[in-house]
């Protein structure tokens, strides 16, 4: 049980360092941003997980989310606490921080939506689980895959209020690989288990971005 609030640790350390460091308060703000990001997900994942029944591509699926969470973690925690990344590190406009901190906010509210919506049939990897169903309904109906836009917002803040052009990029990078590596493969994964019901749903709801207005 403790072992999920060591993040929230970690964060805090990271979090001195840095002001010690006279690092931009935005890098501070960037930390207080991920602690959020790791609370709806701490708290909106369920504790006894329903039973997988299928998965596909696990090493692959395992290597990627490693990797995606160097870029979105630990590439920034380091950048943010030791002096390895400064070689990288550029002045910022004050407009590039509130616009992190807009796109951020956004971001936070579709990836909260998201687990609420997808509730116990999430998975980090791609799995289907015991009675899993196909859920169209709360943003789920606007987007196929608003994790994925929800995640992509968050890398894109994290490039904005993370000054430094390894730090800042990295996690937008990997996550866009992870994506291109990924939609497909879910996308038939789900044709397979739900057939028709799948296909009509992709039909009519857009994967990423919602539509402006009902066609």
């Amino acid at each position: 049980m403790f072992g999920k609030f060591v993040p929230y640790a970690i964060m805090a350390v990271v979090s001195s360092i840095a002001l010690w460091r006279e690092a931009p308060y935005a890098t501070i703000l960037f930390i207080a941003f991920m602690a959020s990001w790791y609370t709806i997900r701490m708290c909106l994942t369920d504790s006894q997980p329903l039973e997988v029944t299928q998965e596909t591509g696990r090493s692959r699926e395992r290597a990627l989310a490693f990797v995606v969470g160097i870029g979105m973690v630990v590439v920034p925690l380091l950048a943010l606490a030791t002096p390895l990344l400064d070689f990288a590190a550029y002045p910022a406009l004050p407009a590039q921080y509130i616009f992190g901190g807009v796109v951020w906010i956004a971001g936070s509210f579709v990836f909260y939506c998201s687990h609420r919506d997808l509730g116990a049939f999430w998975s980090a990897h791609l799995e289907l689980r015991k009675g899993h169903a196909l859920v169209t309904c709360g943003i789920y109906s606007h987007m196929r895959h608003p994790m994925y836009s929800a995640i992509f917002l968050i890398t894109l803040a994290q490039a904005l209020l993370l000054t430094n052009w390894i730090a800042g990029l990295i996690g937008l990078v990997l996550f866009a690989l992870l994506y291109a590596l990924r939609v497909g493969k879910e996308e038939q994964m789900m044709a397979d288990q739900f057939g028709s019901e799948w296909d009509a749903y992709a039909s009519r709801t857009p994967r990423l971005v919602p539509r402006l207005s009902a066609t």
